[in-house]
């Protein structure tokens, strides 16, 4: 295998409402109050019925790219629970995106099972590079360390820059 690219969920290829946002919205929807104690674990928050979910056109355009290349496999990590898989898999759907994979954190830290689930796709296909997507600041400066640390060249991509000026790091050990 060529590449491996991995695309973040919330903020990097779905623009999904944060909490402050999003209850907002909620309210004025349903005529209620958000009850729930937190947000990003609870189904609702992707009831696309409730919320207006769009692609980030940066990543899609990049998604796009990655689907048409040969070698490549593309797949999406995501710190939302695996509880949450169907309703992640349905605001995909609606944007007919398909990934080879699509992974939702089996629990924990977000930053540990993405390294984790990651280090497992490098061990297992072994690909030259490995490219991601996020928005997580305080996530893209812990995976510089990760990178330098990979067997095969790692791209780390910091959506928030867009195509300005994106945080590229390439780590080849």
């Amino acid at each position: 295998m060529k590449k491996i690219v991995c695309m973040d969920f919330d903020g990097t290829m779905c623009f999904t409402p944060g909490p402050e946002e999003g209850k907002k919205i909620w309210q004025e929807k349903t005529g209620t109050v958000w009850t729930y104690t937190g947000w990003w674990s609870k189904k609702e928050t992707l009831d696309q019925n409730i919320f207006h979910i769009p692609v980030n056109p940066f990543v899609y355009k990049k998604y796009l790219e990655a689907v048409a290349e040969d070698g490549t496999m593309v797949i999406l990590a995501t710190g939302r629970l695996i509880k949450l898989q169907r309703e992640v898999e349905k605001v995909l759907k609606s944007h007919n995106l398909e990934f080879d994979l699509v992974q939702c954190n089996w629990g924990g830290d977000t930053y540990l099972f993405k390294t984790k689930l990651f280090e497992d796709l490098i061990n297992k296909y072994k690909p030259e590079v490995f490219v991601m997507y996020d928005d997580r600041h305080d996530h893209l400066v812990q995976f510089e360390m990760w990178a330098r640390f990979q067997p095969c060249r790692v791209e780390i991509i910091d959506v928030t820059k867009s195509e300005k000026i994106p945080l590229i790091i390439n780590s080849t050990n």
